[in-house]
């Protein structure tokens, strides 16, 4: 699946991990890393707006992809850009569910990060809202999560070293400036080859795999509660 899923899916995850990079080059450094502003505010929100529709569309296209049926990158663009303000909202509960559970205690964050993950495919393909979404996500994984978890590791595995090559060398910058004694700048850190070429099409083949392995996690899961 993930191999017949790159030629189908490259082009929106490479354009969504190209957008992800938007905020740090014209927002000062974006919402987490920049001053707090209304510009900073409505870029990053913006941004991460469009990602959620385009990995929405990427979804669409894995179904379509899975099941046979054509499905143009327009329309996958429409499903994707409807069910956008599910998949960022129930990203950012998702989130912070997950690590507030890991931060409790590490097996309530190792739940809900399993039983929580699979919210965009239901907003996406099931057009659920954002609580029923991760509801319907948490109900399907449930009686099987210990299972699931053990496959959604290798992809969550490969996000942690994506993201580890990513911030390298922000880490490093950041390190040499407080080294010389300087404040780290937001500025500094955004390395134009690096970070809109590289990245963004590494990123892309990363959550290809990721987002394909999911997939048919999801529907199996689905399965199951049909038969059972």
């Amino acid at each position: 699946m993930f191999l017949k899923s790159v030629p189908v899916i490259l082009l929106p995850i490479w354009a969504a991990g190209f957008v992800d990079v938007l905020p740090d080059a014209f927002a000062g450094g974006g919402l987490l890393t920049g001053s707090l502003n209304w510009s900073t505010l409505l870029i990053t929100l913006g941004a991460w707006l469009v990602e959620s529709a385009l990995y929405g569309s990427a979804i669409a296209k894995l179904d379509a992809l899975a099941s046979e049926t054509a499905l143009s990158y327009t329309r996958a663009l429409r499903i994707g850009i409807r069910a956008a303000p599910a998949v960022l909202i129930g990203d950012l509960l998702y989130n912070l569910a997950a690590w507030g559970g890991f931060m409790l205690f590490i097996v309530p964050g190792l739940i809900l990060g399993t039983t929580l993950a699979f919210f965009a495919y239901a907003a996406v393909l099931d057009r659920k809202n954002i609580f029923d979404a991760l509801g319907y996500s948490h109900a399907l994984t449930w009686p099987h999560w210990w299972r699931t978890s053990v496959v959604v590791s290798a992809p969550a595995i490969a996000l942690f070293v994506y993201e580890v090559i990513a911030d390298w060398p922000d880490i490093m910058s950041a390190l040499r400036q407080v080294s010389e004694g300087q404040i780290p700048s937001t500025a500094s850190l955004v390395n134009p080859w690096y970070d809109f070429g590289l990245m963004p099409l590494l990123g892309a083949i990363v959550w290809c795999y990721v987002l394909a392995v999911c997939y048919v996690q999801y529907r199996r899961l689905q399965t199951r509660a049909d038969t059972h």
